[in-house]
């Protein structure tokens, strides 16, 4: 990360005003400008049908080089079946997304969210998509973002820890809640 800051200052008016940025090294804004989330959906009419098997694949690509043409660092909120299931193509769609960085968070449209075998997503539990993409957008500002795996497609421990930080953050969103007078 980098600090950019211009300085300007008014004539004869005492007036400093002082703008600052932090930028990634590719140049693009972090601070100030909140992470874009976008959410995907299981497509419902394509299980099972051969010819559309890759439409929710390819809706998925989609969003994620949506996020990446707006510039802002992104995240998904993925709504799958009722047990949060996509189908095969789609669910590795969302393992790649994981690996270049993207968040996914998983919710079901009715029951729980079964976990993944590689355990890169995150469990939004019972969260309506609204509350995840917020608890979502604050882990990425806490947090900052996941990082990228090597090209091999291989999970390091830092994508690990990370993605522990979040999901600690999305374990007490879901959790019991008490009232206080």
């Amino acid at each position: 990360m980098q600090l950019h800051a211009k300085f300007l200052s008014g004539v004869g008016l005492g007036l400093l005003v002082v703008v600052a940025a932090v930028t990634s090294r590719a140049g693009e804004v972090i601070v100030g400008r909140p992470p874009g989330i976008a959410i995907v959906r299981a497509v419902t009419w394509s299980q099972g049908d051969q010819a559309r098997e890759g439409a929710a694949e390819l809706m998925i690509m989609l969003e994620i080089a949506r996020l990446r043409q707006d510039g802002a660092r992104g995240g998904l909120v993925a709504v799958g079946d009722r047990r949060g299931l996509f189908s095969a193509g789609a669910e590795e769609a969302l393992r790649h997304a994981v690996l270049q960085g993207v968040p996914v968070v998983k919710l079901a449209s009715s029951g729980r969210v079964l976990p993944a075998p590689h355990g890169l997503f995150l469990d939004g539990g019972n969260l309506p998509e609204e509350e995840a993409r917020q608890v979502l957008v604050r882990c990425m500002e806490r947090y900052g973002p996941l990082g990228t795996s090597p090209s091999g497609g291989a999970v390091t421990p830092e994508l690990r820890a990370r993605l522990q930080l979040f999901q600690r953050e999305f374990a007490l969103a879901t959790g019991p809640r008490l009232a206080a007078r």
